[in-house]
């Protein structure tokens, strides 16, 4: 199934949605009092860093800002649309769409959110055989902040609808320091490049497709055989050209990209995690550092590799969870065979 991009570049297919013929939907629009409104929260470990979706990028003016509603009335348990891909932006002091919508008279409506907004973004069936699909499906080639809502079985005494976003995807990141403290007029350790990669260095690491069900938060995965590796540079490029997004992304070391006795840690930009769909370990998982370490008129480059299987535990299942923020601990030293790589799981902050 062809993909198309959500929010920054993430696919979808485009499937229209189903469902019971049913009633037509009894709208009552005496005054504003029976509109839908909306109200949206986001959980309580939601980052407020740049490239992850939080609220004030929900209120902000991009193009994507805001979020996407599909609603689906149920009366007598015949079932029909209310909303598809309603786009549901803030207006000054509340929250606006434009194809106003009214409450039944009687019934309920089911709510489905996601964010950032898309409008190619359907509700899509994994197979033929699944009537009132509740999936959209996914593709994480692009640092992108994916988040999901419901509100199920409201009606017009539930008033505004709320929305708690959570988080769909892992997010993943590293720290770098070093192994003992450096001196003024000592040993500096300057990163040129991290990478983190499958079973070679031009090999990719996760499955990057699949199906978010908006009931629950629950993945199906779907390999559409895309995968990358990652690589950090302290430009975002590598060898002063900008990535190939057919073969992996490049993203950015923060500043300054080097270890000394002013600055003791090294990450990856604030802009420069990457979202992965929840899955188990992969089946290679690779991580490599080349640095150079200055002293007086001494130089040396320096390349270290680690297995990231050998440190990682994989009895999780999945092992990588959505709304899960993993880091890696990165300790080098002046002698690299004390490499030394530490996982820690920690709430989204």
């Amino acid at each position: 199934m062809k993909f198309l991009r959500l929010a920054f570049y993430v696919l979808i297919a485009q499937l229209v949605l189903s469902g019971c013929a049913g009633e037509a939907v009894e709208e009552t629009s005496s005054s504003s009092s029976s509109e839908i409104n909306f109200d949206a929260y986001l959980g309580r470990n939601a980052s407020t860093r740049a490239g992850v979706t939080d609220i004030t990028f929900l209120k902000g003016k991009e193009w994507n800002s805001g979020f996407g509603v599909f609603a689906r009335y149920n009366h007598n348990g015949n079932i029909s649309s209310l909303m598809d891909t309603e786009h549901v932006t803030w207006e000054e002091n509340h929250w606006k769409y434009t194809n106003t919508r009214y409450w039944p008279n009687e019934g309920t409506v089911d709510f489905y959110a996601f964010a950032p907004y898309n409008p190619d973004v359907k509700l899509v069936s994994r197979n033929s055989n699944e009537a009132n699909p509740t999936y959209i499906e996914f593709s994480s080639t692009a640092p992108v902040d994916l988040v999901w809502a419901n509100a199920k079985g409201r009606t017009k005494t539930n008033e505004p609808v709320k929305f708690t976003f959570n988080h769909a995807l892992a997010r993943l990141g590293f720290d770098i320091t070093a192994n003992q403290d450096l001196e003024e007029n000592g040993a500096v350790i300057t990163v040129n490049k991290v990478i983190l990669y499958g079973a070679s260095e031009t090999s990719g690491v996760f499955v990057m497709a699949g199906y978010l069900n908006l009931e629950n938060g629950a993945w199906t995965l779907a390999n559409n055989g895309i995968s990358w590796f990652y690589t950090w540079t302290p430009d975002g490029k590598v060898d002063g050209k900008e990535y190939d997004k057919d073969d992996g992304n490049v993203l950015k070391l923060s500043a300054p990209p080097q270890l000394d006795y002013k600055n003791n840690k090294i990450t990856n930009n604030f802009d420069s995690y990457i979202f992965i769909i929840p899955q188990d370990l992969p089946t290679n998982f690779n991580l490599k550092i080349t640095y150079t370490v200055t002293q007086g008129n001494f130089k040396e480059d320096v390349t270290v590799t680690k297995n990231l299987l050998d440190v990682l535990s994989g009895d999780s299942k999945p092992y990588f969870k959505g709304g899960k923020a993993y880091v890696f601990h990165l300790k080098l030293s002046l002698d690299p065979i004390n490499f030394k790589v530490t996982p820690e799981v920690e709430a989204w902050k």
